[in-house]
């Protein structure tokens, strides 16, 4: 077979926790060096998972009440899953089509023991019935949990068949993908206990004296119990590869099946049965034995199984034509024990890992053979040390075998992708890496593990990294992020973001457009994108200069022209990424530009106007302007009546930043007197006095050149630099504004405090340089909001690409949503990378409840908390599990849910009495402790 059929299946996505392993990565690097990870000590041995109670429940949106009655086993995958799809590349409450969840767990003792510790649980933590602790813990309502919290709308199955269970879930789900029962499905299970019972013995006989678990040796003496979770993400290989998926491995054939009554006894293993499902298997994948390099069995080390699951395999395998090599046999319960309902999705994960890597790893504690198994048959080998995977032809193929207590078998057949090469993307295009959290120390601790991975694995396109985080994360509310051409580079900008402050956050977006005189020479970020209309074209026809008109000579009418083109196309550039501003402003000649974003005028009008207003510029007799660091009386003291009466007041920028306009000689002369009064000042790059009495020469044709535009209300928000405030509808509308705009002051300084104003907004600066950004964090009223620029100063050595890319990537971190998908402009795929940093504490019978806040908010004097609302506050608190409640607190924000509901209305019915008149309808309509409080004060007739 020269590669996989239709019917085949990619995994594309891994997730596990197993004894000594806190991921995948971490159980592969185990499995290599033979490191085990099972616990002992006098009492015996058992495969822990570290912290097994512990969950991060407000991720997951559960009070830490309802988290207590969750069985672990649950809580554990309900993380897995989360980590699983992100290692899909998905973001897992996102994920494009049906998702389907197909898992088991194990049978535990937790109901009983939080039945047993209820009355002596914390004081404050109410568990409810038995009906309620049952809800969290069956073993029916793990996948429907998973289902309900990732809002996943494929089946969710639950599959129970001992320790088989996820081998024979993962069949399943391949099954529901093939039937088209879901689109992405995701597959495994779990065994956690909390507090096991250590013991060397047990009355089957099964558990190994000895604490060691050693599969197919001499000294097998028997298994080692342990806890354990994964999951693995399915979907058709055609739809993996069509979407960008990363392939881990693919199926291509599976088979499950029992023993039916050929055995011994219900709990003893059958040859036959076992044969006819890897046969069955074989049959699906249309491969045949000799094909298969790696078995990972079952491979539990006990005295029965082991003997009679060789020598099932020896039917099938010896039956086929010769081997050029022996095929090597394993088990990963030699390094984490017997997982029980996680076990086949163990050995799954080894398989899948084995292939794509291209080694083999060693069977722990193996030495010699077990007397009792035929391995010269196939032959089959066990290898007690990491060897790889041997040189031959084609790709390289696993199968893995599951066995369940009570007959039911799985095989699965497991085979290398071979992936071609992606393609290159653009040298040194840099690239936003996105992180997001539930709490700032998550996000921390996410960018430090990105930063880490980064450094380890400089095998990775940063694209696809990049584009990975960007489509495939949650959005969460505390942000970093990060720009950067190398890999290397990303990991030091991560570093610092790990370390540095949060961003302050923003909910809304100022444009605000710089005049002439902070244009210069240099390619503009604005042209590596496609939208934007006629101006973005003319600037990517001209990328090196500003771009300037047939006809026109001027300078001065050049660098308008490109300086309002620059800056539309900067707008167009945001915009297409989904950036729309809430309000936008412009510094005299910028107000065009601003005028145009805001709809009051079109693009075309917007660039005759800019033309006709630089041609009459240009025509005004010789003439600059001068910025100078000084306020009125300052200037007025330094410059003698006579020049300064020449001159006029072109724009207020600060208190202390003010531009003076009119003929040259008069500009020099001020200049003089300014500098040898100490005062600084420089002169624009502006051959005109604008905003000056000059302008009156040309006011006529001015007015002439405006009446052929259409001003319109505008559809955003626009504070006018000539005003100060806010324009009117009719302001806007009226042609004579813009005459008066050219001719008047700019009032920038009060514009951008009407800007200040208005609160969470964060300002960009659209347009090269970063003069009008300095001139906002200059003002007065400046609250320490983020100022972002889009283009870099002349001074600055980075990119126009790169320091747009930083600015996005500030963007985003403050809470304004960027469209990545219009980011790419070359292919990208999705690649595994490290996942959320859940931050949980423990949940069990004995655990203390959750403090609310460190400590309650001192109450007013006079406004002590009266009666009613503290039989609120404390019911909220006894349900939910949280102390320290206050009257803003909400019911639901906090995690309850209906179930809940019914809980807190029974507990206030006993304090308050019928005449309450309480039901779970009036919770939902009030459901914070003071407007609770106050409806059952009115209804019951309660006084404070």
């Amino acid at each position: 077979m020269t590669g996989p059929g239709p019917d085949a299946v990619a995994v594309v996505g891994l997730a596990g926790r197993f004894p000594g392993a806190a991921n995948v990565d971490e159980l592969w690097r185990n499995l290599l060096a033979g490191t085990d990870g099972i616990t002992r000590d006098g009492r015996g041995a058992f495969g822990m998972l570290d912290s097994p109670a512990r969950f991060d429940a407000a991720f997951f949106g559960y009070s830490p009440a309802e988290a207590t009655t969750l069985d672990p086993q649950h809580r554990v995958l309900l993380e897995c899953a989360w980590h699983a799809l992100e290692n899909a590349g998905h973001d897992p409450r996102a994920v494009p089509g049906r998702v389907g969840v197909y898992a088991g767990t194990g049978q535990t003792d937790y109901p009983e023991k939080l039945i047993a510790h209820r009355d002596s649980a914390p004081a404050r933590l109410e568990l409810g019935s038995d009906y309620v602790i049952r809800l969290g813990s069956a073993v029916d309502f793990a996948t429907s949990r998973i289902s309900h919290r990732l809002r996943l709308t494929g089946p969710a199955v639950t599959v129970q068949t001992a320790c088989s269970t996820s081998l024979v879930a993962v069949h399943t789900a391949i099954q529901g993908l093939l039937a088209g029962d879901c689109d992405l499905a995701l597959a495994g299970g779990a065994t956690v206990r909390i507090d096991p019972e250590l013991s060397g013995q047990d009355e089957a006989g099964l558990v190994a004296p000895s604490g060691q678990c050693r599969p197919f040796d001499a000294k097998a003496e028997g298994t080692v119990p342990g806890n354990g979770a994964g999951f693995v993400v399915l979907r058709m290989l055609d739809d993996a590869l069509a979407a960008g998926d990363f392939v881990h491995a693919v199926l291509t054939g599976s088979a499950i099946g029992n023993d039916g009554g050929d055995r011994i006894g219900f709990t003893a293993p059958s040859v036959q049965g076992q044969e006819r499902t890897i046969r069955a298997a074989f049959d699906a994948s249309g491969l045949r034995p000799r094909d298969i390099g790696y078995v990972q069995a079952h491979g539990t080390a006990t005295p029965l199984g082991d003997p009679i699951e060789v020598a099932a395999l020896n039917r099938v395998y010896a039956g086929d034509a010769p081997r050029e090599e022996p095929c090597l046999l394993g088990s990963v319960k030699s390094v984490i024990g017997h997982t029980d309902a996680a076990a086949g999705v163990a050995g799954l994960l080894t398989a899948i890992l084995a292939v794509r890597e291209g080694v083999i790893p060693p069977t722990a504690h193996f030495s010699d053979p077990n007397p009792e198994l035929d391995l010269t048959a196939v032959p089959f080998e066990v290898n007690a040390e990491t060897v790889p995977w041997p040189a031959g032809h084609g790709p390289r193929r696993a199968a893995v075998n599951s066995l369940g207590l009570g007959g039911t078998n799985a095989h699965v057949i497991v085979e290398q992708h071979l992936a071609g090469e992606p393609p290159e993307p653009p040298a040194a295009e840099p690239e936003v890496l996105v992180l997001s959290a539930a709490t700032d120390g998550a996000v921390r601790t996410a960018a430090s593990r990105l930063a880490e991975h980064l450094r380890r694995d400089t095998g990775g396109r940063l694209a696809d990294i990049a584009f990975t985080l960007q489509t495939g994360r949650a959005r969460l509310p505390h942000r970093r992020a990060a720009a950067a051409p190398t890999a290397e580079a990303a990991a030091a900008a991560l570093t610092r973001q790990a370390a540095g402050a949060a961003p302050p956050p923003a909910s809304s977006v100022a444009f605000v457009f710089p005049g002439q005189g902070c244009q210069h020479r240099r390619r503009s970020a604005s042209g590596r994108r496609r939208r934007g209309g006629p101006a973005v074209v003319q600037v990517r026809a001209h990328p090196g200069v500003m771009i300037s008109s047939p006809g026109l000579s001027s300078d001065m009418v050049a660098s308008q022209i490109g300086l309002f083109a620059v800056e539309w196309a900067t707008a167009s550039l945001w915009r297409s990424l989904g950036v729309e501003p809430d309000l936008v402003l412009g510094h005299s000649l910028g107000a065009v530009t601003a005028a145009c974003v805001a709809g009051n005028l079109s693009l075309e009008e917007g660039m005759g106007y800019v033309v006709d207003r630089a041609r009459l510029l240009a025509s005004l007799p010789a003439g600059t302007m001068l910025a100078v660091a000084a306020g009125d009386e300052e200037i007025a003291a330094a410059v003698p009546a006579a020049t300064l009466g020449e001159l006029d007041l072109a724009v207020v920028n600060s208190p202390r930043n003010r531009v003076l306009s009119g003929p040259a000689h008069h500009v020099e002369a001020a200049a003089a007197a300014l500098t040898g009064a100490g005062i600084d000042v420089r002169t624009l790059r502006v051959a005109a006095p604008a905003h000056s009495r000059q302008i009156d020469t040309v006011a006529g044709e001015l007015a002439t050149a405006v009446a052929h535009v259409n001003p319109r209300p505008p559809a955003t928000r626009w504070i006018s630099d000539h005003t100060g405030s806010e324009l009117s509808a009719a302001q806007a509308a009226d042609p004579h504004y813009w005459v008066a705009h050219a001719r008047g002051t700019v009032r920038f300084a009060d514009a951008v405090g009407t800007l200040l104003a208005s609160p969470d907004t964060l300002v960009l600066e659209v347009g090269p340089g970063h003069t009008a950004s300095a001139l906002v964090r200059q003002h007065p009223d400046y609250d320490g909001r983020a100022v972002l620029t889009s283009l870099p100063h002349p001074a600055d050595d980075k990119s126009s690409h790169l320091h747009f890319a930083e600015a996005a990537a500030a963007l985003w971190s403050t809470g304004i949503e960027v469209d990545w998908t219009a980011w790419h402009s070359s292919p990208r795929r999705r690649v595994p990378l490290p996942g959320y940093p859940f931050e949980g504490r423990e949940f069990g019978p004995s655990a203390p409840a959750v403090p609310r806040r460190a400590a309650a908010a001192p109450k007013a004097p006079g406004k002590r908390r009266d009666d009613v609302e503290a039989v609120v506050a404390e019911a909220f608190s006894r349900v939910l599990g949280i102390d320290g409640l206050t009257a803003e607190d909400d019911f639901f924000e906090l995690g309850g849910d209906s179930l809940i509901a019914t809980r807190a209305v029974a507990l206030l019915t006993e304090q308050l009495g019928p005449r309450a008149e309480l039901t779970v309808r009036t919770l939902f309509g009030t459901s914070t402790v003071g407007a609770l409080a106050a409806r059952l004060r009115e209804t019951a007739g309660t006084s404070a």
